[in-house]
């Protein structure tokens, strides 16, 4: 079964090549994570590279949305957020090869988070909730063009997934897309952070930092408050009370399934990529059609 180093190793040494004509001396890398993209600590430097893979294949023009995370950042650091920054050690890009896109954020010796801890979740919901206020007061033009997200992607998961997937399968995520989008709610739109999983959040000199923007779109804020409550319930109820929103509301509900339904679709796409992951994806797909 494949592993996160196994993922990483096509692109390896030509982010390598392509990082050490930067003026990187890299040493020896090592591979933090490689899923929806490969992450990879250039070490001895105190810098990550953050390639988009499956990301740039979903979403296309990964120039455009790594560039974004890139000015998010800097703003939000400009505001006195804690945020990983983009590195100022080389020019952070984002970088395009002959076959990805890459960008350069600095890298911090990140401490994990206690997910049963009442403590840790209270820190984490209000450092979203003040994390939202201050992606709310960002410039328009940081999110211009991508309002309506993650229609787009589920299209393009629909797509890809459908061939590897049983038929009753895609009819019932069909049925529900379908449902969803004659019910949407009108709610008001603003910049979000897109995917306010606990897999992003740690604790960096006594802070909690939530980091990797390339998700932020302009969708409505409870996109975002759903998707904590999804995976990380007390953090989530946290922050929604820290941001006044009911957490129960017709908004929380239907953005709440929504979000099942992209998890889930993102889980049949990394089954059908990755040996590893189809045990779980199969177990996941279950529960959900029980839900049904």
């Amino acid at each position: 079964m494949e592993s996160d180093a196994d993922v990483a190793a096509p692109i390896l040494n030509p982010l390598l090549a392509a990082v050490r004509q930067l003026g990187l001396d890299v040493a020896y890398p090592r591979v933090l994570g490689a899923g929806a993209n490969v992450v990879v600590h250039l070490q001895p430097a105190p810098v990550v590279a953050r390639v988009a893979t499956l990301t740039a294949e979903m979403r296309g023009h990964p120039d455009r949305f790594l560039k974004r995370e890139r000015e998010i950042a800097l703003a939000l650091a400009d505001d006195g957020v804690p945020v990983l920054r983009p590195t100022s050690i080389v020019d952070p890009g984002p970088h395009t090869t002959e076959t990805f896109t890459f960008l350069l954020v600095e890298y911090k010796s990140l401490e994990p988070i206690h997910f049963n801890s009442d403590t840790d979740a209270i820190e984490a919901g209000r450092a979203f909730a003040a994390l939202s206020t201050a992606l709310s007061r960002l410039p328009a033009e940081l999110s211009e063009g991508e309002a309506g997200h993650p229609w787009e992607e589920l299209s393009r998961l629909v797509e890809t997934v459908s061939s590897t997937t049983e038929p009753e399968v895609m009819g019932d995520i069909n049925g529900v897309l379908a449902s969803l989008r004659r019910t949407e709610p009108g709610d008001d739109w603003q910049l979000v952070y897109g995917d306010a999983h606990r897999v992003n959040v740690a604790r960096h000199d006594g802070k909690m930092i939530w980091f990797d923007f390339e998700d932020a779109n302009r969708r409505p804020l409870a996109w975002d408050l759903a998707t904590l409550r999804r995976a990380w319930p007390a953090a989530g109820d946290v922050a929604c009370d820290a941001l006044g929103v009911d957490p129960e509301n017709r908004s929380m509900r239907w953005h709440h399934e929504l979000r099942e339904v992209y998890a889930l679709l993102w889980n049949l796409l990394y089954a059908q990529r990755y040996e590893r992951a189809r045990e779980a994806t199969a177990q996941r797909l279950a529960a959900w059609r029980d839900r049904l």
